[in-house]
């Protein structure tokens, strides 16, 4: 069918208006809210992507230095090598008569002994003997005499004594001893019981 050509016209005449409204709205800005829109998007600034919160480093805390006790630095200790007693002798004078010195040198020449060895003989003898009846045999008889008053002993003019000096070296052990029988033997000193118990020991003929 035809259509009338009256109603051809007007339909060419609409879509002619359609497209001339909708696209002079679109570019013109004149009115409405879709060109505001647009507008509004061309002009916003770009969204950054929010960056992930950072997480702090978790703080790890150095290890404590444990308390040292100062200790009191050890000495090293040597301990000493054993040392034979003999080591340790010395020399010791002593004072005899001029006969028992004489008496002393012929008897060490005789047996080839030693000084220490003579005089530790000498005492070994006076033990045996016993050393109170040593000591009484060396007393001479005292000048003054009573029978009512009471004399006491002189224990410098004893048999043996005398000005002349003699030596020997006993150990720390020997002199002990000795000094042990001095005092049982009641002297005042160790000089004067070797000069009775030599006089008492050795060869030959004793002091008067």
């Amino acid at each position: 069918m035809t259509p009338p050509k009256g109603k051809k016209r007007v339909d060419e005449d609409d879509e002619q208006n359609m497209s001339d409204e909708g696209v002079g709205n679109l570019f013109s800005g004149g009115g409405g809210a879709a060109s505001s829109a647009l507008a509004g998007w061309a002009s916003a600034p770009a969204v950054q992507p929010t960056p992930a919160p950072v997480q702090p480093a978790p703080v790890v805390e150095a290890p404590r230095p444990m308390s040292v006790i100062p200790q009191p630095a050890r000495e090293v200790v040597e301990e000493a090598a054993p040392v034979d007693d003999a080591d340790t002798a010395k020399p010791v004078g002593f004072y005899v008569s001029t006969n028992v010195a004489n008496r002393f040198r012929k008897h060490r020449k005789q047996t080839d002994l030693t000084h220490t060895q003579i005089v530790l003989l000498a005492v070994e003898a006076a033990v045996e003997k016993g050393v109170e009846q040593v000591v009484e045999d060396a007393r001479r008889a005292p000048k003054f005499q009573s029978k009512l008053f009471a004399v006491k002993p002189d224990d410098t003019d004893l048999r043996g004594l005398g000005p002349v000096q003699l030596q020997y070296k006993p150990t720390k052990a020997q002199r002990g001893i000795i000094n042990g029988l001095v005092a049982e033997s009641g002297l005042p000193d160790h000089t004067k019981f070797l000069a009775i118990v030599l006089d008492q020991y050795l060869p030959g003929r004793r002091d008067v």
